[in-house]
Parts: C-alpha cells; sequence; structure tokens
C-alpha cells in the first residue's frame, strides 16, 4: 500500500502599514505591527491551535502510522512568539511525540533562490539554525517558497545538507508517462530525492474541499481511501498531499468540516493499510525511481500553470522585485540591523502577489490582499522601498 506524505505550510508575512508618499523620508515604521498582531492571534485561535489539538490528538491515538510534515516561515515563528506563544508550545508537544518532521525553507517566504542566489543561502540557513534552536530538529528535507523548483537548485541544496526537497508535479510529466506517486532523483544529482505532490488529492482537500458545486462534495473519507487503493493497483509508492495549514478549519460556518474529514482519513486509511509517513522514513523505504525529476526553468505549486506568474508577471511586480534586490549588496555593507531586518522582511512573496492583476482582469478580488487593487499594493510597497532605498544610501 502506497505510504501517504502529508505535509503543512504555515507563513504570515509581515503586512504594510498605509505608508503614503509624505512619509517618505520621515519615517520608518513600515509595518503595521498591531494588524499583524491581531492576524496571528486570530489565525491561532480560529485556525492553527484548532488544527494542532487534532493533530496531536491523532499522534498520541494512532503513535507510528500517524507521521506528518511543516514548514513554518521564520516570520510566522516570530509572529508567534509574540501573539500566539502557545501555539510555539503545541508545536513543541508535536516534536517531543516525535510526530513531525520539520521541513526547511526560506526564513521570510522570499523568491531569492531567483534573484540573489547568495541571500537565498543565507536565509535557508538561518531558517535552519532557528528550527534547531527552537525544536532541537536537523532540516534534511526542503521545501522553496511557492514549492519553487528548477534544477539550478540542486547542488546549492545538497551542499546545504538537504537529503529530500518538495516538489511541484506539472501536467508535461503526466503526459510523458511519469506519475506523481514515486520518488525521483534530480538529473544533477543522486544525492538529493525529489518527493513530487500528488495534484489531484492535493486539490481535492486544498482546493475543492468546501465547494458545494465540486462533483465528490461533501467529501467522504472512504472515498478518498478508495482513490488510495486504486493508486495503490496502479504501482504507487507515495502519495504526497501539500496544503496550506490554513485550509484545515479557516472556512467560516464549515470549521469541523475538515478536521472531521482527517480524523475519519486516518482512521480508513490506517485500517486498508496506508500509513502516514514523512520525507525521511520515505527516504528509507521506497527507492527512486530510474526516471529522472528534470526542470530545467523555474516551476511552483500554483494551481493550473505551476508558473510565476502570480508573482512575477507584470510589470509592477518586476519593478518592485528587482529595485528591492538590487539593495542586497548596500544593505549588508551597511550593517545596521533595523535596515537589514526592514528589506528582509519586505522579501515575502506575498507583497508581490498583492500585485497580480489576473484577479482584477477576471472581475474578481483577490482575498488574500489587505489592498483593493493591485495598483494601490504597488504604490504602498514603492513607498516603503523608496524611503529604505534613502536609509541605506545616506552617508
Amino acid at each position: 500500500m502506497p505510504a501517504i506524505c502529508l505535509y503543512f505550510q504555515i507563513h504570515q508575512p509581515y503586512r504594510l502599514s498605509v505608508y503614503d508618499f509624505t512619509r517618505i523620508g520621515e519615517d520608518a515604521e513600515y509595518f503595521a505591527d498591531d494588524f499583524n498582531r491581531t492576524i496571528m492571534r486570530q489565525m491561532a485561535s480560529e485556525v492553527y491551535n484548532p488544527a494542532n489539538r487534532i493533530l496531536l490528538d491523532m499522534m498520541k491515538k494512532y503513535g507510528e502510522e500517524f507521521r506528518v510534515c511543516f514548514s513554518i516561515s521564520g516570520l510566522a515563528w516570530e509572529q508567534m512568539r509574540v501573539a500566539a506563544p502557545e501555539l510555539i508550545d503545541s508545536f513543541r508537544e508535536m516534536n517531543d511525540l516525535g510526530g513531525v518532521e520539520w521541513v526547511g525553507e526560506t526564513y521570510n517566504h522570499s523568491l531569492a533562490s531567483l534573484y540573489a542566489r547568495s541571500e537565498f543561502e543565507r536565509q535557508v540557513m538561518a531558517h535552519k539554525q532557528l528550527m534547531e534552536q527552537e525544536l532541537g530538529a536537523v532540516c534534511t528535507t526542503f521545501r522553496n517558497t511557492e514549492m519553487l523548483y528548477a534544477n539550478d537548485l540542486v547542488s546549492d541544496l545538497v551542499r546545504m545538507g538537504f537529503r529530500s526537497v518538495l516538489v511541484p508535479f506539472p501536467e508535461s510529466f503526466t503526459s510523458s508517462g511519469k506519475s506523481p506517486d514515486h520518488i525521483y532523483r534530480s538529473p544533477v544529482s543522486n544525492r538529493l530525492s525529489c518527493i513530487t505532490q500528488n495534484n489531484r488529492l492535493s486539490a481535492e482537500l486544498g482546493r475543492f474541499f468546501y465547494e458545494p458545486a465540486h462533483s465528490h462534495y461533501p467529501l467522504k473519507a472512504v472515498k478518498f481511501v478508495q482513490w488510495l487503493d486504486e493508486l495503490d493497483a496502479n504501482g504507487a509508492e507515495v502519495v504526497s498531499v501539500y496544503l496550506d495549514y490554513g485550509v484545515v478549519s479557516s472556512r467560516a460556518g464549515h470549521r469541523e468540516q475538515l478536521p472531521s474529514f482527517l480524523k475519519n482519513l486516518v482512521r480508513v486509511a490506517t485500517a486498508h493499510g496506508h500509513l502516514f509517513r514523512t520525507p525521511a522514513q520515505l527516504l528509507g523505504g521506497a527507492t527512486p525511481v530510474g526516471d529522472k525529476y528534470d526542470v530545467p526553468a523555474p516551476i511552483t505549486w500554483a494551481y493550473g500553470d505551476h508558473s510565476l506568474d502570480a508573482f512575477t508577471g507584470n510589470d509592477l511586480q518586476q519593478e518592485a522585485i528587482n529595485r528591492l534586490y538590487e539593495l542586497e549588496d548596500a544593505v549588508l555593507a551597511k550593517g545596521d540591523a533595523s535596515l537589514l531586518r526592514a528589506w528582509s522582511r519586505l522579501q515575502s512573496s506575498d507583497h508581490f502577489y498583492y500585485m497580480t492583476q489576473r484577479f482584477e482582469e477576471r472581475g474578481e478580488v483577490n482575498r488574500y490582499s489587505p489592498y483593493e487593487s493591485a495598483l494601490e499594493a504597488y504604490n504602498n510597497f514603492l513607498n516603503v522601498l523608496t524611503d529604505l532605498e534613502l536609509r541605506v544610501r545616506r552617508g
């Protein structure tokens, strides 16, 4: 029976204050501290803490049959310390139970791997250090921001001590006869295993679960396990379901729907012989197939096209990103901790996602953005960035 690799992501950015052009050169209060604390407290109370209680209960009940993996950005961890320390306590309890593998990522949930490889390495190592200091965990599995991946990352990841990486599974691989339900090697190095997302089953829980119009709504655990059994018949070794942790109990009016499903899923799946395994456990039990996971150009886990367009697809985003990373050498040379911290926080991919115009082009609202439009997000970010540029380059 194929093992199930259940991965959860947690990230919260430092959202910006309303920073109009009259403030440039006057103050450096870039971040909406009170608002950010409120958001973290709300997410902890309504989503993260209830979900953690469910996972802890299942870890205690099923023991070695139920294991999961998490990545938590450094920015999210910082905000938990201030606004939701009880959440950190519950993660430490999971850790003490041995029920979780901690996955490495960029500290700032950034796109640095595309624009500043030395900064990317600094952030990855800072995140590894954070996980070791806070949880005693040595991260050997990596997951890049938005699951961003290309072959040119492999050598750096191996050098930084990673043995596996969580990666998307583009549809072009299916058409070439590959299956997401195996472990692959990179063509660059046999020392890094690529664990690919099962797009269909991830979407059933992360995208369609709360949609009444979806053909499988309401999804039952028995149906999900039936799909797992069918994959077993087709030779699957591992089924990797990758989710944003916020989906577990974040839908108003339906907070018990997915948690209840997960409880039933673990019960039914283990009864059918499907065990929940971490990436490190998978490497000890599954042999990578002969085909290589060959990705010459960057892809992400973005639903449908796996592209970067939501973050880098328009001129507003490109200008903001390029100007931000052009500051790298000057910021580091300045040696000012407060400027470095501000520059680092501005790298969160969220700020560029707020600038995507794809929602407006479809007559929709970007429900993840605190701004009314992409242009408003861009203008506010550029005002902050302009002030930061002045402070960095001031003699």
